[in-house]
């Protein structure tokens, strides 16, 4: 039977959060109402498609062949309203409106902070939002359309027909150790590398597959990890602490290299650049405040 398209977006959240949240009762209380509002919401929107979107074994709820297309056709929905409000606000001139980024760790800690507060002086009337996440989270999210574009660092997602990514940028890593008394960085030779102890980044993420790649490709092949950490800030304190060395981007240690609570370690012959990627949905509009913003930290990001 044809679908009836009378199906409002609030039916589709509801339906979303059932599925995410894994059934009824977690969605009622996550919305604040009782069980049976949720459940008549499902048992309208089921109308209006003609079919089951649920079935159940035990006490968990599963998605029928026919809901997984509903699903699939309500993110859809939902992620081009989430964009298409903050589209609107921002179709002007570029002086007002609103714009989510997603930015990994390092990216959005220590280089977007600097740039924003260039460009809002001058834009008072935007709103905008950072979500400083893994990378592989960034780029999730904008693919889903929770953020309007994302700036990542180490390595690109894999291409799909639905995201666009382009380098911008690169960014220096730098092997840090304990501080001692030399004013002078230590300097030593790239067969000591596999010799050391190492704070890193945890085993599978974009950042710790990097470093890996890297330091293979100068012949690097193991190493001795002492603690795998998920943020830059928490890396560092393991360093000054003496557990280890480890290898962070330049912007991240700037300051503590200036105050001499790290110390760089320069390997010979080795130097390792981490590209720096925008990454935005294939179809994303961007509005003039979009532009603006992106051809700001493009240029701003590429300076150093």
């Amino acid at each position: 039977m044809p679908v009836d398209t009378r199906v409002s977006l609030f039916k589709l959240e509801v339906f979303e959060l059932v599925v995410s949240l894994g059934g009824v009762t977690a969605a009622a209380d996550h919305m604040g109402v009782a069980q049976p509002v949720v459940s008549a919401h499902i048992r309208s929107l089921e109308g209006r498609m003609g079919t089951s979107l649920f079935y159940r074994e035990g006490r968990k709820l599963h998605l029928t062949e026919a809901g997984r297309a509903v699903h699939a056709w309500a993110e859809d929905m939902l992620r081009r309203t989430r964009e298409l409000s903050r589209d609107l606000d921002s179709v002007s001139d570029g002086l007002q409106g609103s714009v989510v980024i997603g930015a990994s760790m390092s990216i959005g800690s220590y280089r977007l902070a600097p740039i924003l507060a260039g460009f809002l002086p001058t834009h008072p009337a935007v709103d905008v939002r950072v979500d400083v996440l893994p990378a592989a989270q960034c780029i999730e999210d904008t693919e889903s359309g929770e953020n309007d574009f994302s700036i990542v660092v180490i390595q690109p997602p894999e291409p799909t027909h639905t995201l666009t990514t382009v380098q911008i940028a690169t960014e220096r890593l730098v092997l840090v150790a304990p501080p001692d008394d030399s004013p002078e960085p230590a300097v030593i030779t790239p067969d000591l590398l596999p010799k050391l102890d190492y704070v890193e980044a945890q085993k599978g993420s974009l950042r710790r597959s990097f470093t890996d790649r890297m330091l293979g490709s100068v012949g690097v092949k193991e190493r001795h990890v002492i603690v795998e950490l998920g943020h830059p800030e928490a890396m560092k304190q393991m360093v000054a602490s003496g557990v280890g060395v480890c290898w962070l981007f330049e912007s991240a240690v700037r300051h503590d290299l200036e105050n001499q609570s790290l110390k760089e370690v320069h390997v010979e012959g080795v130097d390792i650049l981490g590209p720096i990627f925008l990454v935005h949905r294939t179809d994303k509009f961007f509005s003039a405040l979009h532009r603006s913003l992106i051809e700001q930290l493009t240029d701003q990001l590429s300076q150093h």
